[in-house]
């Protein structure tokens, strides 16, 4: 496991984001938006190499951690390494994740490939809900936004274990949020479509871009209150088309995964 942070990480214990993914994609095009709003982020991610050089070219990245999110000890030495810094936290966004995009037969797709994307995708986020709770509550409160995917409510044709993770998570949101009625703690899913990252590279189908998700998300941390979901883009039309014709809408998205994954 490999840190970096830069010297204000130490003397400056301004209120910061907790953001997971800041490699790429989402969670980079987050960071970066926080930042540029006078944010303080705190970004976690799998390439030291990208986030030196997030942390480099965005000042308001103060401290970065490259690190397997899968990996249990991990994931609780960085955990205890930040809860002993004494910095408070305005929230967790946890962008990070990992999609197979394969058939479950395919020679190349194992149970390893798929434990990693349960683990990335649905235990992680979990996991680190669970150890920063405790803190979270005793300072008075703090923001958990957690990226689902459409694909949690219609899921894809080659990519059933991702499906499954982010359908997972949709339920865990759904259980958390209820625990946390009575507390400052706010907890809201973030859902966008398909998204232009370098996990989507190579695909057909209609993508958004990082940058869309992430301005979507900075104007709903703006209100007063967040919404228990956000949905973000073309998946704004999902709910209603799951109320009109839920069979029909299922099947069509698994039929169109065949050659357009959605």
């Amino acid at each position: 496991m490999h840190s970096n942070t830069g010297p204000s990480a130490t003397t400056n214990l301004a209120p910061a984001w907790l953001l997971t993914g800041a490699s790429s994609g989402i969670g980079w095009a987050i960071a970066r938006q926080l930042a540029a709003q006078g944010e303080a982020v705190l970004a976690w991610g799998r390439k030291p190499e990208a986030l030196a050089r997030l942390q480099s070219t965005t000042p308001g990245v103060i401290a970065t951690q490259a690190l397997d999110l899968g990996d249990e000890a991990a994931l609780r030495e960085a955990v205890e390494a930040l809860l002993e810094s004494g910095r408070p936290l305005k929230g967790l966004i946890y962008c990070a994740g990992l999609q197979h995009d394969v058939n479950l037969d395919e020679a190349s797709y194992g149970p390893q490939e798929m434990a990693a994307e349960l683990r990335v995708n649905l235990w992680a986020p979990m996991a680190l809900c669970q150890l920063l709770l405790p803190t979270l509550k005793a300072q008075g409160g703090a923001r958990l936004v957690l990226v689902s995917s459409a694909l949690a409510f219609v899921p894809k044709r080659r990519a059933a274990a991702y499906s499954a993770s982010k359908a997972g998570l949709h339920a865990f949101c759904e259980a958390l949020r209820a625990q946390l009625q009575g507390s400052e703690i706010e907890l809201m899913e973030l859902i966008p479509p398909l998204v232009d990252t370098p996990m989507t590279a190579g695909r057909s189908g209609r993508k958004i871009a990082p940058e869309a998700v992430a301005t979507a998300l900075s104007k709903a941390l703006q209100a007063r209150r967040l919404s228990t979901q956000l949905w973000v883009g073309p998946a704004r039309a999902l709910p209603f088309l799951l109320r009109l014709a839920p069979t029909r809408t299922r099947a069509f998205f698994l039929k169109a995964s065949k050659e357009t994954p959605p």
